[in-house]
């Protein structure tokens, strides 16, 4: 062997055990960054995963299972107190919410028979007590009954709320809207300046109507 071969396979057997070790080198840099890799996704999986204590579990909504609306209603003129009558005759024609010339009759739905018998609600429109009560003479099933001569329904009786009467500001009789526009001589009477209601109020809801103030000093019950 000559000397340049000599060097030449010393070189090249230097050369393969660096090569080896550069290998064997990046193979276990490779490996640490790996596992560093891991060790860093798991420690922000831990810190990004929110504790049992800070967990907000939504509560379920609650929904009223019946309607409450129309919570003072009454029947229409001619109907009997109880209703059982009117119940059993009437069949939701609605002749009758036609035939009143002030629309105070309006439908309200039935949840037992699927209906929609006529009301009214005097704190929101009054009855007007017509003479002829167009309302009854549109019923041809028997369900409202004429009144006899000079008898007037019956809804309810008016209450007096004072705290909210004009005169309880002004000290004086100041407003009489509600004794004027009664269309029943002496329901309405005062002692000093606050209205009260007799007994023979039937709760038209005129007074309501009249009332200025709001919220109203009046209401039927």
């Amino acid at each position: 062997m000559n000397r340049k071969d000599f060097f030449r396979k010393g070189l090249a057997k230097a050369f393969s055990v660096v090569e080896e070790g550069v290998n064997e080198v990046a193979d276990t840099w490779k490996s640490v960054v790996e596992e560093d890799k891991k060790e860093t996704a798991k420690t922000s999986v831990k810190e990004s995963a929110p504790k049992k204590s800070e967990l907000k579990v939504p509560k379920p909504k609650t929904t009223k299972s019946k309607f409450k609306g129309f919570r003072n209603l009454q029947f229409p003129p001619g109907a009997d107190a109880t209703g059982k009558r009117f119940f059993s005759k009437c069949t939701a024609c609605a002749d009758c919410i036609y035939a009143c010339p002030y629309s105070v009759l309006f439908p309200v739905p039935d949840d037992k028979t699927g209906k929609h018998f006529p009301h009214m609600d005097v704190n929101l429109n009054a009855c007007m007590l017509c003479k002829d009560y167009p309302c009854i003479s549109a019923c041809e099933t028997g369900a409202l009954i004429p009144y006899k001569e000079d008898q007037l329904p019956k809804f309810g009786k008016a209450k007096g709320f004072f705290q909210h009467c004009i005169n309880s500001r002004t000290g004086e009789k100041t407003c009489e809207t509600c004794a004027i526009t009664c269309p029943i001589p002496n329901v309405v009477q005062f002692k000093g300046n606050k209205p009260s209601f007799s007994k023979d109020c039937v709760g038209c809801g005129l007074c309501v109507s009249s009332c200025p103030t709001f919220p109203k000093a009046i209401q039927v019950q």
